[in-house]
């Protein structure tokens, strides 16, 4: 289930494909505070993980949370927690496939 599924919205597109290539996949337990490159990709096993994903919003980053793993009930919690955090901090959510989700900090627009 999706963000969009629970609120009857259809989710922004792009016609152009993303190459996810160049970007780091980074688990939660090995998730440092100096991870470089400009996207952290998470696919988080448990409830717990939402901390470091945090984490990697408040730095700034772009971050690309994959909920596949997840139980459907503590994927929506996840999602709540991400949304409120990302709220918080002036960003922006979207839906880039089923239960692939990417927050975006302050002042980064996602067409």
């Amino acid at each position: 289930m999706g963000l969009f599924d629970l609120f009857g919205k259809e989710p922004k597109t792009r016609n152009d494909r993303v190459n996810f290539g160049e970007f780091e996949t980074v688990k939660p337990a090995e998730q440092t505070a100096d991870t470089k490159g400009p996207v952290s990709v998470f696919s988080p096993s448990s409830y717990s993980d939402v901390e470091v994903i945090i984490d990697s919003l408040k730095a700034g980053k772009n971050t690309i949370v994959h909920l596949t793993e997840l139980k459907p009930e503590t994927a929506v919690r996840v999602l709540d927690m991400l949304s409120g955090a990302i709220y918080a901090l002036g960003g922006g959510i979207y839906e880039m496939g089923k239960n692939i989700f990417m927050f975006s900090p302050t002042g980064v627009e996602v067409y």
